[in-house]
């Protein structure tokens, strides 16, 4: 039976172009003669490989003629023959399946191929091979038989047995000899078992795991620690609260200047004198205007502190000292255009005594300047105080520090103003 085999597979050998052309067909364009050339070039190749002898090196160009021209059954039968002229019948007994389940095969080749099948089973052991998949996991898998080759020379592809049906066992059919059984899925570890294979029919069972599901932490959120937050908003209090406090103290030495009695009932015929202490009444309650604005700026600012959130702090931070920017500049303009009027009377040449009492009792209250000069000192604070945040908080949560926020001035035709700026 054996020279029988030999005889029907050289027949197959040596004439498998005419079946190529039949099963493969032409493709379309000048590419057709080009392609049929090199098939038939490999072709005959793989059949000089085969009659010298070298049926390792006929069954790997079969098997790659058999993977570009998938159309021709011949190729794989004859990548079978090679295979069990080399003497390994697993893959012989594998190719041979698989030509028969084709419906593109005549009724003589289909014989050709069950006298083939028939003559490698002979030489292959049952191995029975039992898979276990978590109930949980996707149910179909792979698998694979890879021998274990004893020399360089001996160049054998896996053999794999896709599954949908795992848990009903497969029945492999092996050469004697040392090999590697392996199942292997999407999310399965590949579990792996190795045999030796005589004789006498196996039963391995293999045990797939599910691949770990490796559960990523949240990134930390980075956050400025609690006695950093407690140290720099009670500083912020406090220093604003001092601030606010020095403010008061002078609006009210402000406030008394001007209702002072050296002011009010002024003597100096020249009121030289009195023009001086009314003016300097003025500018120091403006100034305590400015320090009272100051003061709650800081304070304000320090609030932003309680937010757990930096992000939120930021964006708080942010606009109050893009507000506090507005504020400055706003309370400015109106400190200059508030004082003008006063600034106008009081250093009116043609004043006489007799018209002091109206003038002071006209200008003794004047209210905008010290409103427009509490706009302004809270603008500093809050610009102040809000920088300040920034730059803690930038300096705990990463690199940079003082170095990623900027304060500059903005001006312009027809603007006046301040930029803040910086990586936040």
């Amino acid at each position: 039976m054996s020279s029988l085999c030999v005889s029907m597979m050289m027949l197959l050998l040596v004439a498998p172009a005419g079946a190529a052309a039949t099963n493969a067909g032409t493709p379309a364009g000048t590419t057709a003669p080009a392609a049929a050339s090199d098939k038939a070039e490999r072709t005959t190749r793989a059949a000089k490989f085969f009659e010298g002898g070298r049926y390792v090196e006929a069954a790997l160009e079969f098997e790659a003629l058999r993977r570009d021209y998938p159309g021709d059954p011949s190729l794989l039968f004859n990548a079978a023959a090679s295979r069990d002229a080399a003497g390994h019948f697993a893959h012989a007994v594998a190719y041979v399946r698989e030509y028969l389940a084709r419906t593109d095969i005549g009724p003589d080749d289909r014989k050709q191929g069950e006298e083939q099948l028939e003559e490698s089973a002979r030489k292959v052991t049952a191995v029975t091979v039992s898979v276990t998949l978590p109930l949980e996991g996707p149910q179909a898998v792979t698998v694979v038989a890879r021998p274990v080759t004893r020399s360089a020379a001996d160049l054998r592809p896996e053999l794999t047995y896709p599954r949908t049906t795992p848990r009903q066992p497969l029945k492999l059919e092996l050469d004697p000899g040392a090999w590697i059984v392996r199942v292997e899925g999407p999310g399965y570890q590949p579990a792996e078992q190795q045999v030796t294979v005589a004789s006498t029919p196996l039963a391995i069972s293999l045990r797939a795991e599910l691949v770990p599901v490796v559960h990523t932490p949240p990134p930390q959120v980075r956050a400025v620690p609690p006695d950093v937050v407690k140290t720099t908003s009670r500083g912020l209090y406090i220093s604003g609260g001092a601030v606010a406090a020095a403010g008061l103290g002078f609006i009210a030495g402000g406030v008394g200047m001007i209702h002072g009695q050296r002011v009010k009932t002024c003597d100096d015929p020249t009121l030289a004198d009195c023009r001086r202490r009314f003016a300097n009444g003025f500018v120091v309650r403006n100034i305590g205007s400015t320090l009272l604005g100051a003061g709650a700026g800081l304070a304000a600012s320090g609030l932003v502190w309680r937010a757990n959130d930096p992000r939120q702090r930021m964006i708080a931070w942010s606009a109050l000292a893009a507000v506090g920017g507005v504020g400055l500049i706003l309370g400015e303009v109106l400190v200059v255009r508030g004082t003008i009027p006063f600034s106008r009377d009081n250093t009116d040449p043609q004043g006489t005594l007799a018209g002091w009492s109206d003038h002071w009792g006209e200008h003794r209250h004047s209210a905008l300047p010290a409103l427009a000069a509490t706009l302004r000192g809270l603008g500093v604070g809050l610009v102040a105080g809000s920088v300040a945040g920034l730059i803690v908080q930038r300096k705990h949560l990463g690199p940079g520090g003082a170095r990623a926020i900027r304060v500059d001035p903005s001006a312009g035709p027809g603007h006046t103003g301040i930029v803040l700026s910086g990586r936040f």
